[in-house]
């Protein structure tokens, strides 16, 4: 009997793996957050078709950041996987850290958060109509208080016209944690999200629109 496909997993290829056999088929269309593609290295996972970041790392990556790509057409591509950072605290003057020497410039939760919502937007332009969007996120704790990330995400994705069509837990013995943890008020995040969305409507919300109408694809 063919082994069942299951939300939780500790292995993120697997994971990886289990969402295009389910959802995307014919494989991941644009990666925006590209890095040096340990997603796709050695993973037997097919390198996106467009790949792309703010800090391109390997040949052939676009230098773009992900709320603003304008290098791509309206209603054009397929599928996204988002691999965006989950920790802010850090400055563009001084980054610590595996996140913070990435991902300069997210000082608070928020801001990391108002950046996501800019690319949700920018997602919905760029994907056809029942295109998909991958979303790896993660919870954090920042100046004592809870920030459940993957609720705002879905809330965002869902005012942007997708629908939440699945979503897998990643376990793991560690995580990157922000900084400032010495007095421990909640439990350490040991596990992560990859949320699955659809594009149901064919409206969206352009970045910086003043008017909050939607515009077309």
């Amino acid at each position: 009997m063919q082994n069942h496909i299951k939300s939780v997993n500790d292995d993120q290829h697997q994971i990886i793996r289990d969402i295009l056999s389910l959802h995307c088929p014919m494989g991941i269309g644009l990666d925006p957050t590209y890095s040096k593609g340990n997603f796709y290295n050695r993973s037997g996972i097919p390198k996106p078709s467009i790949y792309s970041d703010l800090f391109p790392q390997v040949d052939g990556c676009i230098k773009a950041d992900a709320c603003n790509l304008d290098f791509i057409q309206d209603a054009s591509v397929e599928s996204i996987m988002f691999d965006p950072p989950f920790v802010a605290g850090h400055t563009s003057e001084k980054p610590t850290g595996i996140i913070g020497e990435r991902f300069h410039g997210f000082r608070y939760v928020k801001d990391l958060w108002e950046w996501y919502d800019r690319c949700i937007v920018e997602f919905s332009r760029v994907l056809k109509k029942k295109g998909v969007l991958i979303f790896k996120c993660q919870d954090t704790v920042s100046s004592g208080k809870q920030w459940l990330s993957h609720v705002h995400i879905i809330n965002e994705c869902e005012k942007a016209g997708f629908y939440a069509l699945d979503m897998f837990i990643l376990t793991a013995e560690n995580r990157i944690i922000g900084h400032n943890h010495a007095n421990q008020k909640h439990a350490r995040k040991h596990h992560s999200y990859f949320l699955v969305f659809r594009k149901e409507k064919n409206t969206y919300l352009t970045n910086g629109d003043a008017d909050g109408k939607p515009r077309h694809t």
